[in-house]
């Protein structure tokens, strides 16, 4: 079982409470000229020093070139013809440029190739977030019969049959050097963390650099970060809280809700990272908008969709733009404002500060664990998309409540051998009872905001 731990919320709470109380410090001003932006919510967006890796795939540096070894080989596919880089392309910010990918027969996938750049800070992997972390990623596209049409076994036996790649096995995994279908997808995964985006105008103007970005891209950080609420999905550094939200695209598939068996999450689908976007288009999950002009467009449309909205988020009220639809679905993080031209342009002028234009700083990694404290208690809180506190130790059997006291709605998750569960959707006011039958340390976590994340160990 993999355990994922997220340091940082403490920094973004201070920042969002800064934006709270000095609102005025993060306003555009109204004539599009110059704003000031507060240095303390500049701060919440700064890099992390080091790329985690989990402590049961740890980082080796003969790991992860065996992993871009592997990421460049064509054998992953049945046919010898197509490797992970093939719709994976580094150019195209690991991404191949198309509305969906391409199947083996040259017919569209049903969704566009998702990036893998920051990947490393992420929590659930595809677009419906179906992989529990990138070890279990790695092979999915690998058996699909449509992408790759490699069976393990096949794949196991012409990697084994090379004398090269069997030695780079065994140097990279000493205590197990057999080449497996798990070594492959650690190694895999490794690489696949080492990927991050590189250093843009704005992490300079985050460093201090007050020239690095226009002010057009000042007031369009002002925009995102208050009256905007883009903030709200794109926290952090990489500009993703990989939760899964309906923003209210036409489209059929249900995505999130179909995994978890929610139809509350239907149309729900991962918050990408915005790091360079530049080189990442068309955009979206179904490629349906090729131009970052559009998209800040339909989160101006989508305005008039949740303003349409009733309180019960009674269904289909029509639609108000030929590219967005209003159902029960929607985020309730879609923006509420509105959004004039020189809003949108300014908000585009942003996100285009966040394409790199140097290589990311010196590669450092760190290994991420089991939390290193935990607090003896059955009383858990969701307020501010964390469970509070993070890491509790409670006796077998004991009823662990989980009460939803934010202004978002949750779900508790467990997937373990000894324990599994799946609350449903939680409104903000209702509790979840649980209890763990068997002593071990269980990892529960939030099906809409996976990052949210609690470590119970039971005794």
């Amino acid at each position: 079982m993999r355990i994922r731990i997220f340091i940082g919320s403490a920094v973004w709470a201070a920042a969002l409470l800064s934006l709270l109380l000095h609102p005025a410090d993060a306003h555009a001003a109204a004539d599009g000229g110059a704003v000031e932006v507060d240095r303390d919510l500049l701060a919440a967006f700064e890099r992390p020093a080091a790329v985690p890796f989990p402590a049961d795939n740890p980082y080796t540096p003969e790991k992860a070139a065996l992993g871009e070894r592997l990421f460049h080989d064509p054998r992953l596919s049945g046919a010898d013809d197509r490797s992970c880089a093939s719709c994976h392309i580094p150019e195209r910010g690991f991404e191949d440029g198309l509305p969906t990918g391409a199947a083996i027969d040259g017919t569209p996938l049903g969704r566009r190739v998702p990036t893998i750049l920051n990947a490393a800070w992420g929590a659930l992997f595809f677009w419906d977030g179906r992989a529990d972390g990138l070890e279990d990623q790695a092979l999915g596209p690998v058996q699909n019969p449509r992408e790759m049409n490699q069976t393990l076994p096949e794949l196991v036996g012409e990697l084994k049959a090379d004398p090269d790649l069997v030695a780079a096995f065994a140097t990279a995994f000493p205590d197990r050097p057999e080449i497996t279908a798990d070594t492959i997808a650690a190694a895999l995964a490794t690489f696949e963390r080492t990927v991050v985006s590189g250093i843009a105008p704005f992490d300079r103007w985050v460093a201090g650099d007050d020239g690095a970005v226009s002010a057009a891209a000042k007031r369009g950080f002002a925009l995102f970060t208050g009256e905007a609420g883009c903030v709200s999905c794109h926290s952090g550094w990489a500009f993703t809280d990989n939760a899964f939200h309906d923003i209210g695209l036409p489209d059929p598939d249900v995505g999130r809700g179909e995994i978890l068996g929610m139809a509350e999450l239907n149309h729900a689908f991962k918050t990408p990272t915005l790091r360079d976007l530049g080189a990442r288009g068309p955009y979206m999950h179904n490629g349906m908008l090729t131009t970052l002009e559009q998209v800040v467009g339909h989160y101006a449309h989508v305005r008039d969709m949740t303003h349409a909205m009733d309180a019960s988020h009674a269904m289909h009220h029509g639609k108000a733009h030929p590219e967005t639809v209003t159902r029960a679905s929607l985020s309730p993080d879609l923006p509420k404002v509105d959004l004039s031209a020189q809003d949108q342009a300014d908000l585009v002028a942003f996100l285009m500060s966040l394409d790199a234009d140097a290589a990311p700083p010196p590669f450092r990694a760190e290994t991420i664990g089991l939390p290193a404290t935990t607090v003896t208690t059955t009383e858990i809180s969701q307020k501010d998309k964390q469970f509070q506190p993070g890491a509790i130790t409670v006796k077998v059997g004991a009823t662990v409540h989980v009460l939803n006291d934010d202004t978002r709605s949750h779900n508790v998750r467990v997937d373990d051998p000894k324990l599994t569960l799946n609350s449903g959707y939680q409104d903000p006011g209702q509790s979840v009872e649980l209890s763990f039958p068997e002593a071990g340390t269980y990892h529960v976590f939030c099906g809409i905001h996976p990052k949210m994340e609690l470590v119970v160990t039971a005794e």
